[in-house]
């Protein structure tokens, strides 16, 4: 009987997940909001950690879509699955034929075959669900083989020295990047833990080749140099971060900082850390972790919250921390915090990686937790809502206006000061031109038009529902794409402006957080930092 009234209260909840029906505990209103549009709104990603095989599941693909934007695949991306648990060796000619990167300085007759079957994969799947990418990882000391340090690669012979392994490190990082940005589906992999646990490295061919573990591993620096000659080659140094991930940074935070700034030395290279969390209630204090974000947003470094789970005494004691947690890590978001995603590991508790524990959000698909409507009760209660603005939607009256963006102080404009179809919208140097005025009609449903001077409306090119699709002004025609709503900031006097066509997700984006004259306004998910901040200054037309 207890196990049929518990399957009963499950599929009781997941339904009132979908249709807010109202429970106890006053969960109807957070039936409205998920994590996607809620944190994945403010700080650009909303994670989950996934295989191929939960992302091939129709439901569970349906269940991230609703609450993430963002995967980073368990082990798939690991070395050992991508090289293999034996070499399968190819001629250095092969490799250069199949696109793999062989660096000019490789002597070696045959190199190891990379396995792109399951990458690939994914990369299609998440492509064509709007889902974006975390790589996770490329140097690790853990699931790499062994015959990949060693002449010959073979567990037969001794290992390699420095100078060879830099050259098989460089083949490897480069093959793989390089495999993924000239894919059609590369430009969703937004970020990369190059190294992974350096500091906690022991017993492994790096060791045996590069010696004890340091804050100033020289390897690891060459590691970094690898990745970012890479995303430097495809112009992605503004759109892709390279990241130092490791667990228990909490109790690292200056041996961490001290490395990233040694790898940082001669010229950025590191972006920032990612924060392994695999927390527990009882150590460490919510405090405690705390105390590390901040000291790493301190030093200038870009953060992301990259395998948050919680081990726990039960239901209530999560929830508990969670929303202590949540609290103080959307407090630093707000006080200008570089936290640019949270990724939760694991998709429910019947699959997390820590066996016995009950440690995320969802017990089973879609079947949420205490923990999971705290989660989203602080966010509420920071004064966030959804889209990622805070306090209750504002308003504007009809009129015209010049919009003047907060970060550039440029305005929101016209290419060429022109009127037409399909003209793009930028940001320039305010001249109180035709192409810089916008009318504003509230359409009595919490969204507004924006017409310009020349009677063009503002339009997301195709209606599309993408980052990084164009802005330009289009004949009225009443469709979603020319509807746009206002979200309050924490700048007093400034506003988002989401678009329909995301649901509230996406906003106007001043590319690259550009500064100058005729930088291209898109659409990109909206974390209402500054460069999506726009001031409405009332003007005569």
């Amino acid at each position: 009987m207890k196990t049929k009234w518990k399957k009963l209260l499950g599929s009781v909840l997941a339904l009132a997940l979908l249709l807010g029906v109202l429970l106890p505990g006053g969960k109807a209103e957070a039936a409205q909001e998920t994590l996607l549009n809620t944190y994945g709104s403010l700080f650009g990603y909303s994670g989950t950690c996934i295989n191929l095989s939960q992302l091939r599941d129709a439901n569970t693909l349906a269940h991230v879509k609703t609450h993430y934007n963002s995967i980073t695949l368990e082990n798939e991306m690991k070395p050992d699955a991508m090289l293999g648990y034996s070499p399968k060796l190819i001629t250095k000619e092969a490799a250069a034929n199949a696109g793999y990167y062989v660096p000019s300085s490789c002597t070696e007759t045959y190199l190891p075959a990379i396995n792109f079957d399951t990458l690939d994969e994914v990369l299609r799947i998440c492509y064509e669900n709007g889902l974006s990418v975390r790589a996770h990882t490329l140097v690790w000391h853990s699931q790499t083989p062994d015959w990949f340090f060693r002449v010959g690669y073979s567990k037969d012979y001794g290992y390699v020295s420095a100078a060879q392994m830099d050259i098989r490190m460089e083949y490897y990082i480069k093959s793989v990047m390089n495999h993924v940005y000239t894919s059609k589906y590369g430009k969703i992999v937004y970020a990369w833990d190059v190294v992974n646990e350096y500091l906690h490295a022991d017993n492994s061919g790096w060791q045996a080749i590069y010696g004890n573990v340091t804050t100033s591993p020289a390897f690891v620096k060459r590691a970094f140099q690898y990745a970012h000659d890479c995303i430097s080659y495809f112009g992605l140094t503004d759109s892709v971060s390279l990241f130092y991930n490791d667990y228990n940074t909490y109790m690292e935070v200056d041996d961490v900082i001290r490395m990233i700034q040694y790898i940082n030395s001669d010229k950025k290279l590191c972006d920032g850390v990612g924060m392994q969390s695999h927390l527990g209630t009882t150590f460490p204090s919510v405090e405690y972790y705390t105390t590390a974000l901040q000291s790493f947003v301190n030093a200038g470094l870009e953060v992301q919250i990259t395998e948050l789970d919680v081990v726990n005494k039960g239901n209530t004691d999560q929830a508990n921390y969670m929303y202590d947690l949540m609290t103080n890590i959307l407090r630093i978001k707000k006080n200008g915090g570089n936290i640019t995603g949270i990724t939760h590991w694991g998709i429910s508790d019947d699959v997390t990686w820590i066996k016995g524990e009950k440690p995320l959000l969802f017990s089973t698909l879609g079947v949420a937790k205490d923990a999971y409507y705290r989660v989203l009760a602080a966010y509420k209660d920071a004064g966030f809502g959804i889209g990622g603005g805070t306090g209750t939607q504002p308003t504007l009256q009809n009129g015209w206006y010049y919009i003047k963006n907060v970060h550039s102080q440029k305005y929101l404009q016209t290419a060429g000061n022109a009127g037409g179809d399909s003209v793009n919208v930028e940001i320039g140097t305010g001249s109180g031109a035709a192409g810089q005025k916008w009318y504003v009609t509230n359409l009595g449903d919490g969204y507004i038009t924006l017409k310009n001077g020349f009677g063009y409306m503002l339009d997301v090119q195709y209606g599309a529902n993408e980052d990084g699709t164009n802005i330009q002004t289009y004949s009225a025609n009443g469709a979603d794409a020319q509807k746009f709503k206002l979200m309050g900031t924490s700048n007093a006097g400034a506003y988002g402006i989401v678009t329909k066509v995301s649901s509230d997700g996406k906003g106007l984006d001043v590319y690259n957080w550009g500064s100058s004259d005729g930088v291209n306004v898109c659409q990109w998910t909206y974390y209402g930092e500054e460069n999506q901040m726009w001031i409405f200054e009332p003007c005569n037309n």
